[in-house]
């Protein structure tokens, strides 16, 4: 009985360490499901490891009757030293044929969408990435919750 106690303890930690290893992974609400212009979301966290490399996710959850196939948002990244880096992007929640680019449940869709992958950060410091909607409709309807996940891809910059 012991052993197997053991046995189920080890398995357990084995599963839980084969995940995927964030630096960072926070999720905001949009109120009422009505995002603004005015309303910017501002991701902040902190980098100690420069030799790491990293993947960056958006993450929607968005209603199924989302009015639009993708979604335009500008990227601010503000580096540690102060210098701001500015893009403008745009994310699919659709596709041609109106599925969703992500899973649906209950009118409710969940998407993340790969912002960069193989990412650096040459900076030890707080990083901040705001996202701002950059669309033609102010406010944008059917937007419910927006984050962002830093995942270490386990490689390092060569």
């Amino acid at each position: 009985m012991f052993s197997r106690s053991i046995y189920l303890v080890l398995i357990a930690i084995f599963m839980a360490s084969c995940g995927p290893d964030y630096l960072f992974e926070e999720e905001k609400k949009i109120l009422d499901g009505q995002w603004a212009y005015r309303d910017t979301l501002d991701f902040r966290f902190t980098v100690t490891d420069t030799a790491q490399l990293y993947n960056l996710f958006a993450d929607f959850e968005y209603a199924d009757t989302f009015q639009t196939q993708n979604i335009y948002l500008k990227l601010h990244t503000r580096f540690p030293d102060g210098k701001r880096m500015t893009r403008i992007r745009s994310f699919d929640l659709f596709d041609a044929q109106g599925n969703s680019a992500g899973k649906c449940s209950g009118h409710r869709c969940n998407t993340r969408i790969l912002l960069q992958d193989k990412a650096y950060f040459n900076l030890q410091g707080e990083y901040m990435i705001t996202l701002e909607q950059f669309t033609r409709r102010d406010p944008l309807p059917g937007v419910n919750v927006v984050g962002l996940a830093v995942e270490k891809t386990g490689a390092l910059r060569q």
